[in-house]
């Protein structure tokens, strides 16, 4: 069973990636135009960690919602891989003292204690570093960088080599001082950069493997169906453009442009990495990928579709198009038998 998604959204005003303090993130990027490829020197991006982190937390809420267990960090939405045991403490982790010894006791465990404790161990993995011996776990889902498209229209339109723009806001001091006179000086506004453009995204999820144990290498969850379905519909959220560094004063202006919801119930192999929606070409590419990975694994896949393509069958190869994001999310739900309760 396994799951990919690609999506292509309108982000207006956002302030998405502040990995850096008070910086959007600009990074090189190579495009394709019509005269072959162009170099934008400084595209405003968004890395993975931070969808990354999105996806947790809206995973967190969707656990809490179908009664899906969640260690005491992941329940207060603090998504810390398995912290060293010698460091949590009562006070640490904001809970009694047989709680406290209960969590160490598990974190200090084997892979199938951590994994049954705790969903967010389970699909976005961990790494523990104390006690040992050292125990890792490979996150079971991954994410592109949202990446801006190069629109040529309205590189021209603007005049210049690169069609994207930052703007400066200022924004209010952060604390106030003791002294009138340091907070009369701290009143001063900074800036904040804030961005928009078409972005896109890719991620895939192996949904084959959680609540899977690799060191023991046997299923040891029973509420592995529920883990699989939490994890889908915890990108509803993101595909519609809740998501970001400030959301209380820059919840993006977006708009769901397309989307591809890639399924396949019955192979168990990884699927490859979508190509990604900054490529003009990418619907027509992915098609013909998961054609020729459906042929090869002789397996049936089903892509559904918003904003690009038409519903025809091609060999393995099901594309089906729908009228809202939301929709391609829930078809794949209802195709892997995951939609009910």
């Amino acid at each position: 069973m396994q799951f990919a998604l690609a999506a292509k959204l309108i982000l207006n005003m956002h302030d998405l990636n502040n990995e850096r303090a008070e910086e959007i993130r600009r990074i090189p990027l190579i495009y394709e135009v019509k005269d072959g490829f162009k170099l934008i020197e400084e595209a405003v991006a968004v890395s993975g960690v931070m969808l990354k982190h999105w996806h947790a937390t809206y995973l967190i809420e969707r656990a809490k919602e179908l009664g899906i267990s969640l260690c005491p960090l992941c329940e207060r939405g603090e998504a810390i891989r398995v912290p060293p045991a010698d460091l949590v403490t009562p006070e640490w982790l904001r809970t009694d003292e047989e709680k406290s010894k209960k969590y160490i006791e598990i974190i200090s465990g084997s892979e199938e204690d951590i994994i049954k404790s705790c969903i967010g161990e389970d699909v976005h993995g961990f790494l523990r570093t104390k006690p040992s011996p050292t125990l890792r776990r490979e996150s079971l889902i991954k994410f592109s960088w949202l990446l801006p498209a190069y629109l040529e229209e309205v590189a021209e339109n603007v005049g210049t080599s690169t069609p994207f723009r930052i703007i400066q806001q200022s924004r209010n001091i952060r604390e106030v001082p003791e002294k009138p006179k340091e907070l009369a000086q701290m009143q001063m506004p900074y800036p904040r950069a804030y961005a928009g453009g078409v972005y896109g995204f890719v991620s895939i999820v192996n949904l084959e493997h959680i609540g899977f144990a690799f060191t023991s290498r046997k299923y040891v969850v029973k509420d592995r169906y529920k883990r699989q379905r939490a994890t889908i519909e915890a990108f509803i959220p993101m595909i519609t453009g809740a998501f970001g560094a400030s959301l209380a004063r820059a919840l993006p202006a977006a708009k769901p442009l397309e989307l591809l919801a890639i399924v396949s119930k019955d192979i168990k192999v990884c699927f490859p990495s979508p190509v990604h929606p900054i490529y003009e070409d990418y619907f027509e590419l992915n098609k013909e990928v998961f054609k020729g990975f459906a042929e090869a694994f002789k397996t049936n896949v089903s892509i559904f579709t918003y904003g690009v393509g038409e519903t025809k069958q091609e060999g393995k190869l099901n594309i089906e198009r729908v009228n809202s994001p939301t929709t391609a999310i829930n078809k794949a739900l209802e195709e892997l038998g995951l939609s009910g309760e």
